[in-house]
């Protein structure tokens, strides 16, 4: 770039002198003329002088073009380096607040060692540090925290790991990593999916049957359809006989909501059929003497050699339309021949 800048006014210099290169006379005699020789010599010295100005003309020229092309290459070298990002301003330190106090809990409860509660405790104890950081403030008093509160086996394994120093005592998460490989036996994964396919009601509350349903399903992973059709499976043959009955929600807690109501009912009813199925018993009848004669009292329903019927007897003999006194067909209590005879 230079060399054609220098090239250009070289030109541009050339070609403004215009001056007209001085000639000889040419008279017929030649030189001999001493005035004629002057003016041809100095006119070539004019020449030359303006020349040289021109050419110095020139290089102060040439000189500020190469000053301001160096200038301009430095800018552009700035604006192609990446910006250095800008340091943001250092806010003020802010006043420290007033610590507030820690929640006073409870301590957890001890662990002795039961493999189905290991999990349980541990997760207390995660909450307690979680709820009280100043209080735990670094692992190892997490780690004795824990150790206290184990009883029996539990006790004997955490002195030893404690006396030895055992890898697992530097954090409160290696301890309970290494407390679930010793402790915890708590169903998970196909276990749980086992246990959960052969769970039944049986005679206890819809209530209990869906806690533990509920447990076991979070730990199988199984998808939503899966759980409602194990759930609905799993009721008592009395609790679905009446939910089939109404129409079915398509969603799993609907489907637990529904049974709940639908115990609840079934347990309220039974409970009012109690005391019409206690005794029956006929009124004191005055003699003749006019003292109040003994109350004559007939066989108990629903029981046969004075032997109560248990309940899942009634409820068997319920639902196939038997006599609840005497267990037959084709009559019910009121209308038992049997009972006719007992009296």
């Amino acid at each position: 770039m230079l060399c054609f800048l220098f090239d250009r006014f070289w030109i541009t210099a050339i070609i403004t002198d215009t001056s007209p290169s001085p000639t000889p006379p040419t008279h017929s005699r030649g030189f001999n003329q001493p005035s004629a020789l002057e003016d041809f010599l100095s006119a070539s010295v004019r020449r030359m002088d303006s020349q040289e100005r021109n050419l110095n003309d020139t290089g102060r020229a040439v000189q500020a073009l190469v000053t301001q092309v160096s200038e301009l290459t430095q800018q552009l070298q700035l604006l192609r380096a990446p910006t250095a990002p800008l340091t943001p301003a250092v806010p003020p330190a802010p006043s420290e607040a007033p610590s507030q106090p820690e929640p006073r809990l409870p301590i957890p409860e001890s662990y002795s060692g039961e493999p189905n509660y290991c999990r349980a405790f541990l997760t207390r104890c995660d909450m307690h540090f979680s709820l009280q950081p100043r209080t735990f403030a670094n692992e190892r008093a997490k780690v004795a925290f824990v150790l206290t509160l184990l009883t029996g086996r539990a006790a004997l394994w955490g002195t030893a790991v404690w006396e030895n120093q055992d890898p697992c005592c530097a954090s409160f998460q290696s301890l309970s990593a290494e407390m679930r490989r010793v402790f915890d036996r708590a169903v998970a994964g196909r276990e749980a999916a086992r246990k959960l396919a052969e769970l039944r009601q049986h005679e206890r509350s819809v209530s209990d049957y869906s806690i533990e349903f509920r447990t076991l399903a979070v730990e199988c992973h199984w998808n939503e359809e899966a759980q409602w059709d194990m759930f609905l499976h799993g009721l008592a043959d009395r609790v679905q006989k009446e939910i089939y009955a109404l129409d079915l929600p398509t969603s799993l807690n609907g489907l637990i909501e529904l049974a709940l109501r639908v115990d609840a009912r079934l347990t309220r009813m039974e409970r009012r059929s109690l005391p019409s199925s206690t005794s029956w018993s006929q009124p004191n009848v005055r003699s003749s003497s006019g003292d109040a004669a003994s109350p004559s009292y007939d066989h108990e329903p629903m029981q046969v050699g004075r032997a109560r019927l248990s309940r899942e007897e009634k409820e068997r003999r319920r639902s196939l339309g038997l006599c609840l006194y005497c267990g037959g067909t084709g009559h019910h209590a009121y209308t038992c021949p049997v009972k006719g005879q007992a009296r």
